[in-house]
């Protein structure tokens, strides 16, 4: 624990004084890895002290003084000495400004790593004052107005800066040090700053980095739909890149081989992990950053949009003694957050929870989480055996892929043990069938498995712009359910504003079928049955498909026809 508090300054301080004790630090921490929210937010929630008595002692700890915000006057060049970009990336409000120097108001200690970033990317010295957060996001959208519109002006700001600095072309290849020296300058600094703001102000899931022949292309993934943003100049794709791998920790002189990497920084107030992977290709590195935000995904299970009746027997299995629960579905249709929402409903002082991932995702607290490196034979097979020595009662395998690594499932299911797993199938009764096709038992699988569970992440429909209409034949011919069925309810669709970037969607919401292996389930897996077979089986026995589920989210309003014929 004690290490934990030191991780964190504003703990070990207020533990020094007397004003938190281990109970309320460990409360702090387990709701800080929970929801992602920055710590000083969470004392104040917390009721455990006051946001101006919290700035006071941020404000001894730094030597600095606390401001009433909207009692100082600032004057319009003090405002302009601070570009909006790092203001709003770092959350801060430039209160005083000469050509040397700039006083900047925060509402959250800073550490020793951002203070050099801030000298570095306003090129003056720099010390702070302390105010409350509410009057600094006040002051922020009055002085540096709306953020899509600032993103545009700043890009645009940016890239006339970046022109001024010159052609980044020429010799960029040759040396480290120049590539080094060029990611490094302000500009790029800046604006790899300013596209990480954006995704994350975007909700993005991930950044993409692409290098072309002509041209160089960053995109953002949103509710899993690509969006492409203005594309800076070609030539500021090595030192962009460059830039990204130095924030990373990755060899920049390597070019030729993929690397991976992980990136932790704060954003508009809020701390964000990115998953780093670079692929050399024909014109550069493309690098692709995951951004995992703690604050945007819930881990909560009632977050994730099941049913009623799914949701009442995923509680019961979960926590059963022992068995087998798999989720399946394609790629980024949810499955580990599902896995994690599960795991973190059984995660209590009474049970030892093991995981092995490739990668980990999200830290959880109280769960020992194995990375899993495949390079050094560190495979998931060879973590599960190593787990069964560990006294565990519930086991999480990121994915089962051969045979080796089912048995061991199995075999830890049959000793005792919960094991959750995922795996890459179209639904759930193709699991059953593909466990099959890895040559493990059927009178195995039978007994082991207690339930599969398949899902799609659904875009939801943009509440600010959602129109209702009348669906016309086709339609329902599509979805294969006749008018009668609907009686007279209205189908919804986003019409697009700014809200939702004219993309009439926002948020996702997940899809369910859940197939629970009961006694005619087992039987029919011990003859070797079908998909197909042990589908409709599961259906006469009151399963519901993706499809029928992804309908009752039509139904009731929540996404529109065209994502549920797209993903079932």
């Amino acid at each position: 624990m004690e290490s934990q508090i030191i991780d964190h300054p504003l703990l070990h301080i207020l533990n020094e004084q007397g004003l938190l004790d281990e109970d309320q630090i460990e409360d702090v921490l387990t709701e800080f890895h929970e929801t992602g929210k920055p710590i000083r937010g969470i004392l104040v929630d917390m009721e455990i002290i006051s946001e101006d008595a919290l700035l006071e002692i941020m404000a001894g700890y730094m030597g600095a003084r606390v401001v009433n915000l909207p009692a100082t006057d600032i004057p319009p060049d003090v405002i302009q000495a601070v570009p909006a970009s790092v203001a709003r990336m770092y959350n801060t409000i430039p209160v005083e400004a000469d050509n040397s120097a700039v006083v900047l108001a925060v509402s959250d200690l800073i550490d020793p790593q951002t203070m050099d970033e801030l000298m570095f990317v306003l090129t003056r010295d720099v010390s702070f004052v302390l105010a409350r957060e509410s009057d600094i996001n006040n002051y922020l959208n009055q002085f540096y107005g709306d953020d899509s519109e600032t993103v545009n002006m700043m890009l645009s700001a940016l890239e006339t800066e970046i022109e001024e600095v010159g052609d980044f072309g020429g010799d960029y290849d040759e040396s480290v040090k120049g590539m080094e020296e060029l990611a490094g300058s302000t500009p790029v600094v800046r604006f790899v700053n300013l596209v990480l703001y954006q995704a994350v102000n975007d909700r993005a899931s991930d950044i993409h980095f692409e290098p072309f022949e002509k041209e160089f292309k960053i995109r953002y993934r949103v509710d899993g739909a690509l969006y492409e943003m203005n594309p800076p100049p070609r030539q500021l794709a090595g030192p962009l890149i460059s830039r990204i791998k130095v924030m990373a920790g990755l060899n920049i002189a390597e070019r030729r081989l993929p690397q991976d990497g992980r990136i932790q920084i704060a954003i508009g107030g809020r701390q964000i992990d990115l998953r780093v992977s670079t692929l050399p290709t024909q014109f550069g590195e493309s690098v692709v950053l995951r951004v995992l935000d703690r604050s945007v995904v819930s881990l909560e299970i009632e977050s994730l949009g099941m049913p009623e009746d799914v949701y009442q027997k995923f509680l019961l299995d979960i926590k059963k003694p022992n068995g087998i629960i798999i989720i399946t579905g394609p790629t980024g249709s949810g499955k580990t957050t599902t896995l994690y929402s599960g795991l973190g409903r059984i995660n209590t002082i009474e049970t030892k929870i093991l995981t092995a991932e490739e990668p980990v995702e999200y830290d959880v607290d109280g769960i020992i989480q194995v990375p899993v490196h495949s390079s050094v034979g560190n495979s998931f097979a060879m973590i599960l055996r190593a787990f069964l020595r560990q006294d565990p009662d519930v086991m999480m395998i990121g994915e089962i892929r051969d045979l080796e690594t089912a048995q061991m499932a199995v075999q830890a299911a049959l000793t005792g043990h919960l094991v959750f797993s995922t795996l890459h199938t179209n639904d759930a009764a193709g699991a059953v069938t593909r466990l099959i096709d890895m040559d493990v038992e059927p009178f195995l699988i039978s007994s082991t498995l207690v339930a599969v569970v398949g899902q799609r992440l659904v875009r939801t429909i943009c509440e600010d712009c959602k129109t209702a209409y009348t669906p016309d034949d086709d339609i329902l011919a599509g979805l294969q359910i006749t008018r009668e069925s609907i009686g007279d309810r209205q189908f919804y669709y986003g019409a697009g504003c700014e809200t939702c970037n004219e993309t009439g969607y926002k948020g996702r919401r997940g899809i369910y079928e859940y197939l629970s292996v009961s006694d005619p389930i087992k039987e029919m897996i011990n003859e070797r049955k079908p998909t197909l077979v042990i589908r409709d089986k599961a259906m006469e026995l009151g399963m519901r498909t993706l499809r029928e589920d992804g309908l009752r989210n039509v139904l009731d309003g929540y996404t529109t026809v065209e994502e549920i014929m797209k993903y079932t």
